[in-house]
């Protein structure tokens, strides 16, 4: 139903409204100058069917119904969708500032049926008494439906919407900027910094890539070192947000942020004498700062992911150890430069080298042929099953911890050696085993 449908109508209405209180519903068809009709006669256009019909009211809707009156009938959830379809959301916001209706307020951010856009305009205009999110039975209720109405798969986290820690996993998944600014905003989280509880929720908005850059900005400004770290390593982090971090002039904020792959370009200037080894190692490369760090610090740079294929040869060219071992960790070295570190025959580069996910299926099956390969081999995640099965069977417990952690080990050896004490804690933290478990559903939940 569209609100033009009802404008200038007369509907009979039986029960009870749903989204809306009794005087709000009134007030809404006012708008559309909508007439309500104490019984029927022959100009009524609808006869809506609310909640909480009494006895009285269902034998008169029968009546109705069986007088041949069926295609009158609506149900109170079309009509009141038509009702909030024509709500105006500036004009309403600007009444509960103007009329400071608390009752009113509340009722509009409690109906679902609104949209989430005025529903998180509506929650900044809510005032929290200077309590915490559920300290009383209002503030409850508003962080309730704001939770309720984000909240992934709500129906399988019963009375999540009653915890702090609801309001800190609904900030982890969600990915839209408009709600975590808003949730930013909320009073209660100025109290984070005093009150320990509330601290996960910061915590939470401080590392979702959804969070925009001014809520980022204000986090900054107020939030302890290590949040600042997060900030910091931030994926396309803001130069803004990078500029206030810089000028804070602390050490460990400075080396999280030279650990940034998207650090600017004239922050690292400024930066790079007194660490160049992480921003060798850490930044996007173009050949301006590939020739910079190549004769300041080419080890570090060699662990770089951002090397492009000429850029590997060069560093292997300068036929240094530490530059060619650095190298052969790299998890973007070229398949055919990892070759011809192989023909090295180094055992300390080789370690390193098979344990590197770029390395050949070939060369990986060769290495086996040597117990001293054995522990780099457990851990990469591109050995082939059937070599992993057989490293199963060896003795060594550093070889067995390595298995335990990887994902690429098959299931069924997972769950032997989870029957291992020493071993239950690494395989509960394999991420391929965990989701195993979620998949069978064996007691484990989302």
């Amino acid at each position: 139903m569209k609100p033009d449908e009802l404008k200038n109508r007369t509907i009979l209405f039986f029960g009870k409204p749903r989204a809306f209180n009794q005087d709000e519903l009134k007030y809404q068809l006012h708008t559309l100058h909508v007439n309500i009709a104490s019984e029927y006669y022959s100009d009524v256009s609808y006869i809506v069917e609310g909640r909480l019909i009494t006895p009285y009211e269902q034998d008169e809707l029968d009546r109705l119904y069986e007088k041949g009156l069926k295609e009158k009938f609506i149900d109170i959830d079309a009509l009141e969708q038509a009702l909030i379809d024509n709500i105006d959301d500036n004009l309403l916001l600007m009444s509960l500032k103007l009329s400071h209706d608390k009752e009113r307020l509340l009722s509009y951010i409690k109906n679902s049926k609104i949209s989430d856009t005025l529903f998180l305009k509506l929650i900044k205009l809510y005032d929290w008494q200077g309590e915490g999110f559920f300290e009383n039975d209002d503030n409850r209720d508003v962080t309730a439906a704001l939770i309720s109405r984000f909240y992934e798969n709500i129906e399988r986290n019963h009375n999540v919407q009653y915890a702090t820690l609801g309001l800190m996993h609904l900030v982890e998944q969600s990915n839209d900027e408009a709600l975590i600014e808003a949730i930013s905003t909320l009073a209660p989280i100025k109290k984070s910094f005093v009150d320990s509880s509330l601290y996960p929720i910061v915590l939470a908005i401080a590392k979702n890539n959804s969070t925009p850059t001014s809520t980022l900005k204000l986090l900054v400004q107020k939030c302890t070192t290590e949040m600042k770290k997060i900030i910091a390593l931030k994926e396309n982090l803001d130069k803004d947000v990078q500029e206030m971090l810089f000028v804070l002039n602390d050490d460990e904020v400075n080396r999280a942020l030279c650990q940034n792959p998207d650090l600017d370009i004239e922050l690292a200037k400024k930066l790079q004498d007194r660490y160049s080894d992480i921003i060798a190692e850490s930044i996007k490369l173009d050949d301006t700062f590939f020739e910079l760090f190549f004769h300041k610090t080419p080890a570090h740079l060699a662990k770089n992911n951002t090397l492009t294929r000429e850029m590997q040869e060069k560093l292997l060219s300068l036929n240094k150890q530490e530059v060619t071992a650095a190298l052969a960790t790299n998890e973007s070295i070229n398949e055919n430069l990892a070759e011809e570190i192989l023909l090295l025959s180094d055992d300390e580069i080789n370690f390193s080298l098979f344990s590197n996910e770029m390395v050949k299926e070939d060369d990986l099956r060769e290495a086996y042929l040597h117990e001293k390969n054995y522990l780099s081999l457990a851990g990469n995640q591109k050995t082939p099953v059937d070599i992993l099965r057989k490293l199963s069977y060896e003795g060594d417990i550093e070889v067995i911890k390595a298995l335990c952690k990887n994902p690429s080990t098959p299931i069924d050896i997972l769950y032997e050696f989870r029957l291992d004490q020493r071993l239950t804690r690494l395989v509960n933290e394999n991420k391929a085993f965990t989701e195993h478990i979620k998949t069978e559903n064996i007691g484990w939940k989302d």
